[in-house]
């Protein structure tokens, strides 16, 4: 459940807050501001923006999931 949440959020968050710089590729830049936006807010916020939810666990499921992102992207951005 939390994931679909987190999924759905991360869209709105692209299509609402993201601002492209333009140093990385889109979606990368994508992942990396979506985990400081998380990574940023506080637990009061966290808890109105996904409510019923803890937010060490949003926080740790956004980790997980950049980390992953970056380890199956590794290769590209090395060449970049």
């Amino acid at each position: 459940m939390l994931r679909k949440k987190l999924d759905a959020l991360f869209w709105r968050f692209a299509e609402e807050r993201f601002e492209y710089g333009g140093v990385w590729p889109y979606r990368t830049e994508l992942v990396f501001a979506f985990d400081d936006y998380i990574g940023n807010l506080s637990d009061d916020e966290l808890k109105k923006i996904l409510p019923g939810e803890k937010p060490s666990a949003v926080r740790r499921m956004v980790e997980t999931g950049t980390e992953k992102w970056l380890t199956k992207h590794a290769k590209t951005m090395m060449i970049l």
